[in-house]
C-alpha cells in the first residue's frame, strides 16, 4: 500500500474535492479489497434499499417523527403501542423459525453498518434474522419475558380502548349498548378519526396533566420501539448501546404506563381526590397510588374504570 497521500493535508488551504482525493487517493487498493470482499460500495454514500417484505411497514414506521408532526392523543398512543406489538410478533414469528439459538450471542452482526433491506446477499439477510433472534433473547433473558412483555403491551392497547370508550360514551347523546359502542370505535379508529375525541378527565385543572403523563407514556413507548427496530433490521447499530437502553427503557416505560391508569382511575372516582396527590405519591412511593385507589373503592368510590392491568 502507497504512503503517497498526494496534495492530502490536515492543515492549511485546500477544497474539499482536494482534500477527498488526496485522503482516498492512497488507499486506493485498501478500498478495491473491501469492495471485492462484500460484493458491492460499502463506503457509498447512499446505499439503495429492496426487497421489501411483510416487514417493511415496521421498519419504515418513525414512532419520533410522529410525535414531532402530530400532538400526542390517545390516537397517536394507540397506533405506536399497536406497532410495538406488531413488532414484538414479527420477531416471534423469526424466532420460531430458528432452532436451538443462542442467548448468549454477545458478537455484533457484521455488515458495513447496512441495514437488512440494504443487504445484496439472501444469506446475510438471513444471518441477520438470527442474530435478531439471539440478540432479543439475549437482551430479555428468555423466550418467557419477551412473551411477558409482549402481554403487558396488549394489556396497554386494552386500557387505551377503555379509555376510548369511556370518552366515545361521553359524546353520544344516550347510553348505548356495549357491541354498538365498540363497533363505532372501530371504524372510528380505522378512519384515524379519534385524534380530537378529548380526554378522560372532564376536570380543566387535570387535562394538563394527563397530557403530560400520555406524552410521557408515548416517548417512552417510542424509544423502545426505537431500540426494537435496531435489533431486528441492524439501523444504525454502532449509534446505539442497545442491550442497556432497551433494558432500562422497557422498565421505565412500564413505570409510565403505572402512573398514567392509576391517574386515570383517580378521574373517575368521584371522591374529590387530588390528581397532583396521587402522582406525587406515585413517584415517590411506587405503588402507593395503586393503594390509594383500592382504599378509595372499598370506601365507595365505586367509579373505578380500571384496576391495574386488568381487562
Amino acid at each position: 500500500m502507497s504512503d503517497d497521500y498526494s496534495n492530502y493535508s490536515v492543515n492549511g488551504d485546500y477544497s474539499d474535492d482536494d482534500n477527498y482525493a488526496g485522503a482516498y487517493g492512497g488507499y486506493d487498493d485498501l478500498y478495491d479489497d473491501v469492495m471485492e470482499g462484500a460484493g458491492y460500495d460499502v463506503w457509498g454514500i447512499l446505499v439503495d434499499e429492496f426487497g421489501f417484505d411483510e416487514e417493511t411497514y415496521l421498519f419504515q414506521f418513525d414512532p419520533f417523527k410522529e410525535y414531532f408532526d402530530l400532538k400526542v392523543t390517545y390516537q397517536s398512543l394507540m397506533e405506536l403501542i399497536e406497532m410495538t406489538y406488531q413488532l414484538l410478533r414479527a420477531w416471534k414469528k423469526r424466532a420460531s423459525n430458528e432452532q436451538d439459538v443462542e442467548t448468549t450471542q454477545d458478537d455484533p452482526f457484521h455488515s458495513f453498518g447496512l441495514n437488512l433491506y440494504q443487504l445484496v446477499d439472501p444469506n446475510e439477510r438471513n444471518e441477520l434474522k438470527t442474530y435478531s433472534v439471539a440478540k432479543l433473547l439475549h437482551i430479555f433473558g428468555s423466550n418467557k419475558e419477551v412473551s411477558k412483555f409482549e402481554e403487558e403491551v396488549n394489556q396497554m392497547m386494552k386500557f387505551l380502548r377503555k379509555c376510548f370508550l369511556d370518552i366515545l360514551a361521553r359524546c353520544l347523546p344516550s347510553a348505548l349498548p356495549y357491541p354498538v359502542l365498540s363497533t363505532i370505535l372501530s371504524h372510528l379508529q380505522e378512519a384515524k378519526g379519534l385524534h380530537n375525541v378529548g380526554l378522560v378527565t372532564k376536570l380543566e385543572c387535570s387535562k394538563m396533566m394527563e397530557k403530560e403523563y400520555m406524552g410521557k407514556l408515548y416517548l417512552g413507548m417510542a424509544s423502545v420501539y426505537d431500540h426494537l427496530k435496531v435489533v431486528m433490521f441492524n439501523i444504525e447499530p454502532d449509534t446505539h448501546n442497545t442491550e442497556l437502553l432497551l433494558y432500562n427503557g422497557k422498565a421505565s416505560l412500564l413505570a409510565r404506563f403505572s402512573v398514567l391508569v392509576e391517574l386515570v382511575n383517580s378521574f373517575n372516582i368521584e371522591s374529590g381526590l387530588d390528581p397532583f396527590e396521587i402522582v406525587s405519591e406515585i413517584e415517590t412511593n411506587p405503588g402507593g397510588g395503586l393503594e390509594m385507589l383500592e382504599k378509595l373503592g372499598q370506601a365507595g368510590g365505586d367509579g373505578k374504570l380500571f384496576v391495574g392491568h386488568s381487562d
